[in-house]
């Protein structure tokens, strides 16, 4: 069979299935079967037995299609409820998650944060390199109060309030990654400028202090919370990212529903980062002002980097060894 008619009977199974598909994922968020009437439980088993139909037809016709796996997926979150089987608790779920969930969450959308990351990069970039080949350049790309007043030997040498800073940290870094987020209902105009902004003025700030031979001290500033805070900031930007290109390519679904979609999807990428913000914050507040050599902080984002490579890597992992996933 051609692979444009196997498209269009795929268009078609959606188009045809997806408000039963839709019914049953709604019932299964707000009812529970003790709370249901005879009339909703014949019909939930109805449609437990409509939709394990599909699902035998979409593994026989579509068995590498997403459709495929997100039915398997209902089918068995259906049975586990009509059939008895013990419910995972919410604190469970949450486990479950940050342990497994979040990170395939990140492998399946990680080119959108190597986007993401190559927006930020092309900002840095440009500023470093315009502000290399003239120093005034960074007053357009920094504060006005910040420019004029970079000094590598008074760097982490500030009087910190620990609490306040390390709050005000995680509510700025928040506040960026949900622009991010957020804007990727506008075609991600907003998204794409918010990651190119935060280049510039990483990049600026990063030439000044390379000018005045202060390299060293600035990375050892940046570094130990800053691994975990740009990842945190290109999954958001991710999230926007992917959200957009649902609106330009819903694939084999209604632009409505690939929005739906992904937006349930983006929205879990978002909970995902909140912790990773929370962790930035509190290294941002204690670690980066503290009177350290700067080889230990320099140790600190080495080890934050090695513990972000292996758990978003997982995923990564079980593919290459199906066997023992």
């Amino acid at each position: 069979m051609s692979l444009t008619n196997t498209s269009n009977r795929l268009s078609q199974f959606i188009k045809e299935n997806q408000e039963t598909w839709s019914r049953l994922q709604e019932f299964l968020r707000q009812k529970s079967l003790r709370n249901c009437t005879k009339g909703e439980i014949d019909e939930f088993g109805r449609m437990y037995r409509q939709i394990s139909a599909h699902l035998a037809y979409a593994q026989t016709c579509f068995p590498s299609h997403e459709i495929t796996a997100e039915l398997r997926q209902l089918v068995m979150r259906a049975h586990n409820i009509l059939y008895g089987a013990p419910e995972t608790t919410y604190g469970k779920k949450v486990w479950l998650f940050y342990r497994d969930g979040f990170p395939k969450l990140f492998y399946e959308r990680r080119f959108f944060v190597l986007t993401a990351a190559l927006l930020l990069f092309a900002g840095f970039l440009f500023a470093f390199v315009a502000t290399c080949l003239n120093h005034d350049a960074a007053a357009f790309f920094l504060p006005s109060d910040l420019a004029g007043n970079i000094d590598p030997q008074n760097i982490g040498k500030n009087d910190w309030n620990d609490a306040i800073v390390s709050s005000q940290i995680m509510i700025n870094n928040i506040q960026v990654a949900f622009t991010c987020f957020a804007m990727g209902i506008f075609l991600a105009i907003g998204t794409i400028w918010s990651l190119f902004m935060n280049g510039l003025l990483l990049g600026a700030l990063s030439a000044l202090y390379s000018q005045a031979g202060g390299d060293y001290p600035f990375w050892a500033f940046i570094l130990p919370h800053g691994v975990i805070e740009l990842t945190a900031i290109f999954i958001s930007g991710a999230a926007g990212l992917s959200l957009a290109y649902r609106l330009f390519v819903p694939g084999d679904f209604t632009r409505k529903h690939a929005l739906i979609r992904e937006g349930l999807v983006t929205i879990k990428l978002m909970a995902g980062v909140i912790p990773m913000f929370i962790i930035a914050g509190i290294i941002e507040g204690y670690v980066t002002p503290a009177h350290w050599p700067h080889w230990t902080k320099y140790a600190v984002a080495i080890f934050n980097l090695l513990w972000l490579s292996l758990y978003f890597g997982r995923p990564f992992f079980a593919q290459q060894n199906p066997d023992e996933s």
